[in-house]
């Protein structure tokens, strides 16, 4: 769980197209999840096993933050812009000088959505999901009408966009697991603890960490 204490959390695509910041207040100025009794603040970081984002984002197990659009804002590197970028080089920033924009005014379709890599997939009446037109990172999935009474607009967005230096500390690791009924049950072993691979530490499978 994300430490009591204000944060910034960033993050973006592959190629550095798309960046984004996450603004955290203190604990107490945090929404709270309506469907957690008043115990789960957001933002929230929880492993998903539904079968729509499985299949939309190309992962056995993706795994999301879920951020109140307020605390989100975004700088967009506009197509005709030239610039790219070495994702190894966690260092390396957006050379673009264009001001960070509240993110819900970019991350939805608009007037706008031609002039950024930004791109959006609509795979429901209600779900936006965006990705990177240039290098096809996933990114966000925003439902429009909201999960129910009481619940702040939210952008799930992929835990793997955080930068590096953020997503390795501690308290980044999700705290828990949404859509179980939804799962796989050879991945809910995986993901659970239930069986144990072998771990190696590159693709050569004869080393093994001690």
């Amino acid at each position: 769980m994300l430490p009591d204490h204000p944060l910034v959390l960033h993050g973006g695509c592959n190629c550095r197209a798309i960046r984004y910041k996450v603004q955290v207040p203190a604990r107490p100025e945090r929404p709270l999840n309506p469907f957690s009794d008043g115990k789960v603040p957001f933002p929230m970081v929880a492993i998903d096993h539904c079968n729509d984002c499985r299949r939309a984002t190309g992962s056995i197990l993706p795994t999301w933050i879920c951020v109140p659009t307020s605390m989100m804002s975004c700088q967009l590197q506009p197509i005709s812009s030239p610039n790219s970028h070495d994702p190894n080089d966690s260092a390396a920033t957006s050379s673009d000088s264009s001001p960070w924009v509240p993110a819900v005014e970019l991350f939805k379709p608009g007037p706008h959505q031609d002039n950024y890599h930004l791109k959006f997939y609509q795979s429901s009446e209600a779900i936006t999901r965006t990705f990177c037109g240039r290098c096809g990172t996933n990114l966000t999935y925003f439902i429009s009408h909201g999960m129910g009474e009481g619940f702040p607009e939210i952008f799930d967005v992929i835990l793997g966009t955080i930068d590096r230096e953020d997503l390795e500390k501690e308290w980044m690791a999700p705290d828990r697991h949404c859509w179980w009924s939804c799962g796989i049950k050879w991945v809910q072993e995986l993901s659970n603890g239930g069986k144990v691979l072998p771990v190696h530490p590159t693709y050569k499978v004869n080393e093994f960490v001690e």
